[in-house]
């Protein structure tokens, strides 16, 4: 999951922690980075536009 959401997101694995839900089907996650770049890509998959 970790290795899927970091490339995805365009940063290195140990930049992804899972913060709730570790063994639940429904997780929380905590992305470090670069907070622009890092919602831009959240919109674009969500097909959102700014």
């Amino acid at each position: 999951m970790i290795a899927l959401v970091a490339k995805t997101f365009g940063v290195a694995k140990r930049d992804v922690t899972i913060t709730g839900g570790e063994s639940a089907r429904l997780k929380r996650l905590a992305i470090a980075g670069d907070t622009r770049a890092l919602a831009e890509c959240a919109r674009a998959l969500y097909g959102e536009t700014p």
